[in-house]
């Protein structure tokens, strides 16, 4: 095999660039929320359903694209789902109401469903085990370009082109992205027991997802990782913009620059803790330090009055760059599955993470619509709300996870190609 570090450097840039795309549409509503709010009158309730749409299409599709993965690789599955993403950007750029923003934006999370996933299995066939953390972490972390790009770049852009032309954009670097992956990506190294793999009956490949689900260690980490990136999201990726407008007063610019520094701290997060778990002895404690700092940033959150523009945007960059810790909890997702298994067995995992922004943001829509006054706002009371609710939930989720077992071994190695 080739020099680690330079498969390393061709495989992650390749699939960051990719990744750049799924993430943009993550963020992309994040700081034009108010925007679209006023030209097509949508409710808060509807907004959170909008915003949360992508991700529930997200957790959908990991199940089937776990089965993709392990039955035709990672490449054919990535372009070709990613193609959906390209029809649902147009999609969004033309929508004219409620209900053609959610088809739209249903549309682009099929296409993002199997960016990560795909992109992890590859790493995991290609990269050494003991440092899939940090390799995770440098893909999620690169790829974050695409939330940074949906802050400030968007509402720039959204000021000089209106919204629908940003995503118009969207599109044609979507299709650009996937002729590019589809040149560079391969599935596995030659001599890697995915080209000789037994192809399974379609029988076989379901008991396989029942096996995973069944798994006790499976149900405990699938709890934590429910939470972990859907809190994140909650505020970074839809009611953050809102409560700077609502709470604070700020404009679009304003708004966008807090929402890029937010974002790169949940990139610095992702960074942070894929170099923790390489010096760290122990993973587990390692994520239960980075929830219980979340949820004393979220209580902090939830408790203070309202301050100056720089503490609150200091608070809120701190819990997006601390609460980012989902690296850790992939890695320990891997150490559960055997090799047939490690497409369905991630992308499974990975479930938890989109259902969770799809239940948490549309929580959100719920709590803030309650306060919401006649001219759309909604008062500090609200947040406060929503930011200790979350502080709650994640705080369950940890203590189902403390039943976990530890999941770093002393030295990982990588699986074996056979």
């Amino acid at each position: 095999m080739k020099n680690e570090t330079t498969i390393a450097v061709k495989l992650i840039t390749t699939l960051s660039i990719v990744y750049v795309a799924s993430n943009f549409y993550r963020s992309s509503i994040a700081v034009i929320a108010p925007n679209m709010m006023d030209e097509l009158g949508l409710t808060h309730e509807e907004l959170g359903v909008v915003g949360g749409t992508f991700f529930i299409a997200f957790a959908i599709f990991q199940v089937p694209v776990g089965i993709f993965l392990d039955r035709y690789g990672p490449r054919k599955t990535i372009c070709g789902l990613m193609f959906f993403a390209v029809l649902g950007s147009a999609g969004f750029a033309m929508a004219s109401d409620f209900l053609e923003l959610t088809a739209a934006r249903f549309f682009i999370g099929v296409g993002c469903a199997p960016v990560l996933m795909g992109s992890l299995v590859i790493i995991s066939r290609w990269l050494s085990a003991e440092r899939f953390a940090f390799y995770t972490s440098l893909i999620v972390g690169i790829g974050g370009l695409g939330n940074i790009l949906a802050t400030t770049p968007t509402a720039i852009l959204t000021d000089m082109i209106g919204w629908r032309d940003v995503f118009w954009v969207a599109s044609l670097f979507s299709a650009v992205s996937i002729i590019f992956g589809y040149l560079i990506i391969k599935d596995a190294p030659a001599d890697h027991a995915f080209h000789s793999r037994k192809v399974e009956s379609m029988k076989d490949t379901l008991g396989g997802v029942i096996g995973i689900i069944r798994d006790r260690q499976f149900q405990l980490v699938f709890t934590i990782n429910l939470v972990i990136y859907g809190t994140i999201m909650s505020i970074v990726g839809l009611w953050g913009g809102n409560f700077l407008r609502d709470v604070y007063g700020l404009d679009l610019t304003a708004r966008g620059n807090i929402l890029f520094w937010m974002t790169v701290a949940v990139i610095g997060g992702a960074f942070f803790y894929g170099y923790l778990d390489g010096v760290c002895k122990s993973r587990k404690k390692l994520v239960a330090t980075a929830a219980i700092t979340t949820i004393i940033l979220l209580v902090i959150l939830g408790s203070i009055p309202v301050v100056s523009v720089w503490q609150i945007s200091a608070l809120l960059i701190l819990f997006s760059f601390f609460g980012n810790y989902g690296v850790l909890i992939m890695s320990q997702g891997r150490s559960i599955f055997p090799e047939r298994l490690l497409g369905r067995g991630i992308a499974t995992l990975n479930t938890a993470v989109f259902l969770g922004v799809f239940l948490l943001q549309s929580m959100g829509g719920f709590i803030i619509g309650t306060f919401a006054t006649e001219d759309g706002t909604a008062p500090l009371e609200a947040y406060r709300v929503l930011y200790l609710s979350l502080a709650a939930i994640v705080g369950v989720a940890l203590l189902i996870y403390s039943r976990s077992k530890e999941s770093k071994t002393p030295k990982e190695k990588a699986p074996e190609a056979a």
